[in-house]
């Protein structure tokens, strides 16, 4: 899934004494599931929430109200808790209760504060970057849509099922006429069956195989691809993708491929697979961004001080902002009054700057790249690169 710019703008705009923000990991079967494992580690940081919600001063008729919704989730849990992805995130307050399975996985995380932390949802703020995969064999043709976040099957019309899915149905003048399989036999057959004229001597398997592929890449350009610039994946044995790829008008196959049979392959399995030979695509665009911060790092298109980095992304300087993972810097920022305060730990009153700044950019039109700290573009816990020069 992906989260829209509204619904990160209703949850990054919220302000309230009462933003309960909690992020849990969670299973969709096994022991996590069976034992409620999920279902008691929310209900234990809801009991945080609340006491640190009383240490906040607020009375318990606002409280309840604020995580009732919260506990009301717990009851169902034939329902909701035993159809989870990868992680859970809940947003309560008392005007706004958002909750988000999320396909990627999180650190567990309770903060009671006057805002949402919704950083962790960054990646999923992200463009999709999709991809196909072409499941191909002499025996089937199937195709997936998939992302950074999952992988479903599509139906393609008239895609062959395989290679006795294009048998030879009569020789008439040299020429010898091919249809596609389960076309109407007899007098009839011509009328409505799916023929494709080809020079005499298809004679061996390797000229039906060709033919067969030349099908497949003709129904993909039809039927979906001839208006898609993203990349096309295969998996194949090796000799097929090899003879695919001398046939296809597909200019934008993937240089990584699934080697091997996987006609049989389940589709998580599957996705699993090829997840991993897909992420320099995902991360095109943090490279590209890391790449232009580093050209310019002797400038003052770019800054790693966070106390000039801070403001710089209130303001819509931020072209891209680096912040580490799992981070946080706390204090405030007054933009009316242009004055920043940092603290070491977090205050009564603080916020996450780092969380703030990331809202801010992302409101700005800017882009966000969450980096572990080793591949930050220096050493600090956030960093950025800038529009225009101050």
């Amino acid at each position: 899934m992906i989260i829209t710019k509204e619904e990160f703008s209703e949850l990054a705009n919220h302000q309230a004494q009462d933003c309960v923000t909690i992020y849990i990991p969670t299973h969709s079967s096994g022991y996590g599931v069976n034992e409620k494992h999920d279902i008691i580690t929310f209900k234990n940081n809801l009991q945080k929430a609340r006491q640190q919600l009383e240490e906040k001063g607020l009375d318990q008729a606002a409280i309840d109200k604020v995580l009732r919704k919260g506990f009301k989730l717990l009851d169902d849990d034939e329902g909701f808790w035993k159809n989870q992805s990868a992680s859970l995130a809940v947003f309560l307050s008392e005007k706004i209760v958002k909750v988000i399975k999320l396909p990627i996985q999180v650190k567990e995380k309770l903060m009671v504060n006057s805002s949402f932390f919704i950083a962790p949802l960054l990646p999923l703020m992200k463009a999709r970057k999709p991809f196909y995969l072409l499941v191909l064999s002499k025996h089937d043709a199937k195709v997936y849509e998939a992302d950074a976040y999952g992988m479903k099957k599509i139906e393609v019309e008239g895609l062959p099922d395989g290679i006795d899915d294009v048998v030879r149905f009569e020789e008439k003048g040299g020429k010898q006429l091919m249809r596609r399989a389960g076309a109407s036999a007899g007098s009839g057959a011509t009328e409505g069956a799916n023929f494709h004229g080809h020079g005499a001597g298809l004679a061996d398997d390797d000229e039906y195989l060709d033919q067969y592929l030349k099908e497949v890449d003709q129904t993909l350009w039809t039927e979906l691809l001839s208006t898609q610039n993203v990349p096309l994946v295969i998996a194949a044995v090796d000799y097929v993708l090899a003879a695919y790829k001398q046939v296809s008008k597909y200019k934008y196959i993937w240089n990584e491929h699934l080697t091997g049979n996987f006609e049989h392959e389940e589709r998580n399995s599957l996705y699993e697979k090829i997840r991993g030979k897909m992420e320099p695509y995902f991360k095109e665009d943090t490279k590209k961004a890391l790449l232009n911060y580093y050209n310019n790092s002797a400038n003052e298109l770019t800054s790693s001080i966070p106390e000039e980095v801070i403001p710089a992304s209130h303001f819509g300087q931020v072209s891209d902002l680096f912040v580490q993972k799992d981070q946080h810097i706390w204090g405030r920022f007054n933009e009316a009054d242009n004055e920043l305060l940092i603290h070491e730990s977090k205050g009564p009153d603080d916020e996450c700057l780092i969380n703030k700044a990331i809202v801010k950019t992302i409101m700005n039109g800017g882009a966000v790249h969450m980096l572990d700290k080793e591949k930050m573009p220096a050493d600090t816990e956030i960093a950025g690169f800038y529009r225009y020069s101050t």
